[in-house]
């Protein structure tokens, strides 16, 4: 274990082996560090923060502080990061906004510089998330997104699996799983081919999922109907009956 002299450290935190603390770090109480966990100079962790283990927080990083809201409540509520993440220089990540409420950041995660994650959201495993990119309170990103630089997401919205958001894009509405959009407002472009490939996902799947974009795009239908031809002519592989389960629990409406 190497703790900066400069650092300070609360009497109450739970730290694995072989943790690291730079120069002037605080964390606060009741936080828990997993093993091997690197923290950097100038790196903030608020009380009740757990982070998993193989991590590596860099310099000016703000974790666990209080979310931006109008009148908000001084209750415990916590963060969470999964094993394995990197979290880059001067991320904020903010805790839960009620009681006993919890903001997530999944295992082997890549937040880049100066991304703000807003209280309770979820981010899933795998997922980048580029420079400058917002969100706001409660979104939800699933496994393997990539969410590119300077992107604004609205409170509530989710970003479906393996999706693939392009840079500067202002995201108002669900984003499908497997897909690529961009765009002010987002358009969905196409599905996310190279994210798919990379991610062992089929031909004959791919194949189909191009053809159920091209069905949600179609304007002859609106989403009951395209949801109904895709249950009716599309093969049913995994990804279709998932890519129709988010589509039907999409409270904000989806982008198309």
């Amino acid at each position: 274990m190497t703790i900066h002299k400069s650092a300070e450290i609360d009497s109450s935190v739970i730290m694995g082996k072989n943790v690291s603390i730079g120069s002037f770090s605080i964390v606060g109480s009741n936080a828990i560090i997993g093993d091997n966990t690197e923290i950097g100079p100038h790196v903030l962790i608020h009380p009740q923060t757990i982070i998993g283990g193989d991590c590596t927080i860099h310099h000016g990083a703000s974790i666990g502080g209080e979310p931006q809201m109008v009148n908000f409540e001084d209750i415990p509520s916590s963060v969470e990061i999964g094993d394995g993440t990197v979290i880059r220089e001067f991320v904020t990540i903010h805790r839960g906004a009620k009681e006993s409420q919890t903001t997530r950041i999944g295992k082997h995660c890549m937040l880049m510089n100066y991304v703000h994650i807003a209280h309770d959201c979820e981010i899933g495993d795998h997922v980048v998330i580029v420079n400058y990119t917002g969100l706001s309170g409660h979104v939800v990103v699933e496994d393997r997104a990539f969410v590119s630089g300077q992107v604004g997401v609205h409170q509530f919205v989710r970003i479906g699996k393996n999706a693939m958001v392009g840079g500067k894009t202002a995201i108002t509405k669900d984003i499908l799983p497997y897909s690529l959009v961009e765009g002010v407002p987002a358009r969905l472009i196409s599905i996310n081919a190279i994210g798919l490939r990379r991610n062992h996902i089929q031909p004959k799947v791919r194949t189909a999922l191009k053809n159920a974009f091209k069905i949600l795009q179609d304007p002859a239908n609106n989403t009951t109907q395209a949801i109904e031809k895709m249950e009716t002519e599309i093969e049913k592989q995994d990804e279709i009956r998932y890519l129709i389960h988010f589509i039907k629990l999409s409270s904000r409406g989806i982008t198309k």
